[in-house]
């Protein structure tokens, strides 16, 4: 009997260790391995796993005879986009296995992946897609660098992107309604929220799984179901949020002045082109106007980076957010940028979608004309 006590004290230790590995085991996070092939790259050259949303790169490589190997770890299946050189491609992401190829050139166009199941949905969207996409990124290209003979071909290579574009767009929209059920189609319906009719965004949402309904997508939806939002003619909604150096900023602290409010992000081309011109003219326009930037963006690294560029020395803030923050849904911001003038009475007077030059000029002039 003494010996089996004896047996017993030192085998449990022995016990114990391996329910503890077994049990770690069971709750070990799971991980993503990602086996990539890119043709006609050179040795070394690099690869990087990049998180649209979360704006950071989670995994990088270098390849050998172009294979390369990605890994990590993501909360949730995560739009990426697999960049190498000046090429990128957009896949799903989730901790799972995952496969990679592609040519170098035109990889958004001509990549395959495959792993998960959020990819598989991504794959049909893509073989729906990719056929108007090739048209409108040929026309496109063809008019950026004016490979047409005449204003007739022109016309008609304008024509051809528009239409491929529009296309793209509906098959789009409709795919992400019809998968409503997943993160691809839910990303995609609050992405494309005022194409589609409100009642049937309601039920859409009404339709969620729980696991989605607590998504940052799915709460902004909510959001911009039941709540006032803000547009012409309307007075503006007032929020707190902090500066780029981290002070409180209260916009109705403004109020009594114009204030002209713009949405956008460091990686929203348009949006720096806008930075830029309000900087040359920022001397003028801050005599009569109240200039508030709104970032989207959530990596504080590189939005501090593109002020400095753009010589933003205006009111820059964020509520780190980002493209499912409240305070966007609540302005209706779909795209970048999107910016309100209001006027000393709290009132929105306009709205821009889109960045031109006329803006900052209009701007001046409405502006301009207080005494």
């Amino acid at each position: 009997m003494k010996n089996c006590f004896k047996f017993l004290r030192l085998a449990l230790p022995c016990i114990l260790t391996l329910f503890a590995a077994i049990t770690y085991a069971q709750v070990k996070p799971k991980r993503f391995l990602l086996k990539g092939v890119i043709s006609g790259t050179e040795d070394g050259t690099k690869v990087m796993l990049f998180d649209i949303e979360g704006q950071r790169v989670i995994d990088s490589a270098n390849t050998v005879n172009g294979a390369f190997v990605l890994q990590g770890q993501v909360e949730r299946p995560t739009a990426c986009w697999i960049r190498c050189k000046n090429e990128y491609a957009t896949i799903q992401v989730e901790n799972t296995f995952m496969t990679f190829t592609s040519p170098l050139k035109e990889m958004k166009l001509n990549f395959s992946a495959q792993g998960g199941k959020e990819q598989s949905l991504q794959n049909e969207l893509d073989n729906l897609q990719r056929g108007y996409e090739r048209i409108y990124t040929y026309a496109y290209d063809s008019l950026n660098n004016k490979l047409y003979r005449d204003t007739v071909q022109k016309a008609r290579l304008v024509k051809e992107f528009n239409k491929a574009q529009d296309t793209y767009m509906n098959i789009y929209v409709a795919f992400g309604q019809k998968h409503i059920n997943s993160y691809l189609g839910l990303g995609i319906v609050y992405r494309n929220r005022q194409r589609i009719p409100k009642d049937s965004l309601a039920m859409l949402y009404s339709s969620l799984p729980p696991a989605l309904k607590g998504t940052n997508d799915a709460r902004a939806l909510q959001t911009y179901l039941t709540k006032k939002l803000a547009g012409k003619g309307q007075p503006f909604i007032d929020f707190e949020v902090r500066t780029i150096e981290g002070q409180p900023f209260r916009l109705s602290d403004l109020k009594g002045k114009y204030i002209y409010l713009a949405f956008g992000s460091f990686s929203c081309g348009p949006c720096r082109m806008e930075n830029r011109e309000i900087a040359k003219q920022y001397n003028n326009l801050s005599k009569h106007v109240a200039i508030v930037n709104f970032s989207l963006d959530i990596n504080q690294k590189e939005w501090k980076a593109a002020a400095k560029l753009d010589k933003i020395i205006w009111y820059n803030v964020s509520d780190m957010a980002g493209m499912a923050g409240k305070v966007k849904t609540l302005y209706n911001v779909q795209a970048m940028p999107t910016s309100f003038l209001i006027d000393p009475n709290g009132v929105i007077i306009e709205r821009f979608d889109g960045y031109s030059d006329e803006n900052i000029t209009k701007i001046a002039g409405i502006v301009s004309k207080v005494k």
